[in-house]
């Protein structure tokens, strides 16, 4: 390695990396779990003035959205204090004009990547269900704001699961809608091929209500589902498609072509390794409750998981560059280690793959749009018939993982909200059950008591392109089904929680050994050095990490 290449920059931002615990001991609980960067005071509990059909609903806005009473900085030191300065994202404008009142800013990764690094002056997001924890990807505030209640729904965005892992994280429902559906228009970008704006709400009914206004209609009027009888759930014709990649490794299944009806295991026995018992068993409690409203559910061979996975993070790499390449040389100490190693990282995606990763999503998004037709009838099918049919898994293979600062290095988990990021598809997170934090659960999940009921795990939902409501409609008639998402974290064993926390441990206290320096690529420094980014050793080895 050309060491005279990385330059004379240190690794500016690594310090001691105290992850110290703002507000723990404070009467104000969401400032111990990081929820808000700032709250309006003209839209607290009780504050219900305004008139519409989202009138008196209390909203957190991620801090990547605009709102007039505070530019979006995407909780970072680099922005741009101009953008959309004084007034409202078009969705928010929306949301507004309907009755909805902006209870605050939500916390978030830093521009929608990795982690927040704890050396930054900003909040560290903490899971509501156990402070320890990470309560998701970078829509984290305002999904931790609408578990504890602080907010009635709110808004997230997602380019690989930003929407959809906090829901799954903090117990509550989010939809990333079909690619498109939405206008970004006073949204910071971050990858634009696969941006989406999304509502996240404690129930899939009140999701609909923001994505009707947010999409130019009328809030609808649909029934709450925590008011409909079990009994009056009808799922009759609707056909859900889980996918073979799920069983592997021991899971047995009729694998004919005739179309039946095949069997889908009905405990943890037999699902993929890299998913966590627990998951397993609330999932298949989950098409258990889905059955016995009526529902066919199938085995569908949809393209590998992690290969789409692969195409989603070339794509979002790449784009994360493109949007960030001239602050990364000109301010790279004054981003968090975590965003600015990952979006260099796309420094090394040339044009050419970059474009046939873009090619591969359009035809893994063809190969879903076949599944679900073979499900539920041919192209063109009618809104009644696509109302029917849609692929389902775990949102996440795991729990909530322990809340650590890894600069930028992924979490090796089974990433099932990026495989379907670079199709286009709406997928909806519910909560499904509580599991223990290790690999076991409770006997049955779908039964825990409100104490101890352990972390909340989610069912994802993978609908037609442009199927949206189709999709909403399959999960409001799941939440009838069931009552997950009406649990709510307990506050006082947060606050007990936030107490215990310990500093988290800096990745960059170590030196870089002579190993970890030999395994950065020779390609990697000279990309680097030629773009005139003043990367680090600590840098360079996590990016040649992330690139591994």
């Amino acid at each position: 390695m050309d060491v005279e290449k990385i330059g004379t920059a240190e690794d500016a931002g690594g310090g001691a990396g105290t992850g110290s615990v703002a507000g723990s001991g404070a009467a104000d609980l969401t400032d111990g779990l990081g929820v808000f960067l700032r709250r309006f005071p003209t839209a607290q509990a009780g504050d219900l003035g305004g008139t519409g059909p989202l009138a008196g609903m209390r909203l957190g806005i991620k801090a990547l959205i605009a709102c007039a009473e505070a530019v979006p900085t995407a909780q970072s030191r680099v922005y741009d204090p101009d953008f959309c300065a004084g007034r409202d994202a078009l969705v928010v404008e929306r949301l507004r004009a309907a009755g909805a009142r902006i209870a605050g800013v939500t916390t978030m990764a830093e521009h929608a990547v990795g982690r927040p690094d704890p050396a930054l002056d900003f909040p560290i997001p903490r899971n509501p269900w156990d402070p320890a924890r990470w309560p998701g990807a970078s829509s984290c505030g305002t999904a931790s704001a609408i578990a504890l209640g602080e907010v009635d729904a709110g808004l997230g965005t997602d380019t690989s699961g930003s929407c959809r892992i906090p829901a799954a994280f903090c117990g509550i429902t989010g939809l990333r809608p079909s690619f498109g559906l939405l206008p970004l228009d006073g949204i910071l970008p971050g990858a634009p091929s696969l941006d989406v704006v999304g509502p996240m709400a404690r129930t899939a009914a009140e999701c609909r209500r923001l994505l009707d206004v947010m999409r130019g209609r009328a809030a609808g009027g649909a029934e709450d589902p925590a008011s409909v009888d079990e009994a009056q759930v009808d799922l009759r014709g609707t056909v859900i498609g889980v996918p073979a990649e799920l069983l592997a490794g021991g899971g047995s299944h009729d694998s004919d072509d005739s179309g039946d009806p095949v069997r889908v295991p009905d405990g943890a026995r037999g699902w993929d390794e890299r998913i966590a018992p627990g998951v397993g068993a609330a999932f298949a409690g989950a098409l258990a409750d889905l059955r016995a409203a009526g529902a066919e559910v199938r085995v569908v061979e949809l393209p590998p998981v992690d290969d789409m996975v692969r195409v989603t993070m070339t794509i979002f790499v790449r784009e994360l560059f493109d949007v960030h390449r001239e602050d990364l040389v000109a301010r790279w100490n004054d981003f968090g280690r975590s965003m600015r190693r990952t979006a260099a990282s796309g420094a090394l995606v040339d044009d050419a793959v970059y474009r046939a990763a873009l090619e591969r999503a359009g035809e893994y998004a063809n190969r879903i749009d076949e599944v679900l037709a073979a499900l539920g009838g041919p192209a063109g099918a009618s809104a009644r018939e696509s109302r029917s049919v849609a692929i389902a898994l775990p949102t996440w293979p795991q729990v909530a993982p322990p809340l650590v600062f890894k600069g930028g290095v992924p979490q090796n988990d089974w990433n099932l909200t990026g495989a379907y990021s670079a199709t286009g598809h709406p997928a909806l997170a519910l909560p499904m059950g509580f599991a223990a934090p290790g690999q076991g659960a409770a006997a049955d999940p779908r039964a825990a008591a409100t104490e101890g009921m352990g972390l909340p795990v989610s069912l994802q939902l993978i609908g037609r392109h442009g199927g949206d409501d189709a999709l909403l409609d399959l999960g409001q008639a799941y939440q009838a089904l069931t009552d997950h998402h009406l649990r709510m974290p307990d506050r006082r064993a947060a606050a007990a929680g936030l107490a215990r926390v310990e500093p988290m441990p800096d990745p960059d206290a170590e030196p870089v050994s002579e190993e970890e320096l030999a395994a950065v690529p020779q390609i990697l420094v000279d990309r680097l050095a030629e773009l005139g980014i003043p990367a680090g050793l600590h840098d360079l080895v996590t990016i040649a990490g992330i690139l591994s």
